[in-house]
């Protein structure tokens, strides 16, 4: 290979730092996407995705519900409401639950209340049929904050309790 031969292969293969300058570039925004973005929810006060969002919040309390476990459940009650919570549940207090429905969520304009209608099937031991009620929720936050709260109404929760 003559001198001119080697020269033309040598201008023609990128130099190496500019090589480790692009994959440094690359590295450097694959990060950024990383920590920007949570589930397609821009967090700018939370981008290690410590709280959950509406969707993840709404599941996990209805989660609860489905197998009883009230006292988790109450969490996502606001703290002021949480003894009214507990007492209304009360008449559940022997139901089997066995399953659930949720339809899909109605969220406002500014995205700070949603409201969502779940059916629920259960039983009470006293009876061997499957009965299904109705629990509207109404989900709200404050601001930005992914704290969302839940307000929780059952229709006819006497009727289920005795049967």
């Amino acid at each position: 290979m003559t001198t001119s031969e080697e020269f033309q292969v040598k201008a023609a293969s990128p130099r190496p730092s500019q090589l480790r300058v692009a994959m440094l570039m690359a590295l450097l925004v694959g990060i950024a996407l990383s920590l920007g973005c949570a589930n397609g929810e821009i967090r700018l006060g939370d981008p290690f995705d410590r709280q959950l969002t509406f969707e993840e919040a709404q599941h996990r309390y209805t989660v609860l519900m489905r197998w009883s476990k009230l006292q988790s459940a109450k969490n996502f009650v606001a703290k002021e409401k949480r003894a009214a919570f507990l007492k209304r549940m009360k008449a559940l207090s022997e139901a089997r639950f066995t399953g659930f429905e949720t339809e899909e969520a109605e969220l406002d304009d500014e995205r700070q209340t949603a409201t969502v209608r779940v059916i629920y099937t259960l039983y009470m031991p006293s009876s061997p049929y499957e009965v299904e009620i109705a629990e509207r929720q109404v989900w709200s936050r404050n601001g930005l904050s992914n704290v969302w709260n839940v307000d929780s109404t059952f229709g006819s929760l006497n009727d289920v309790a005795s049967n």
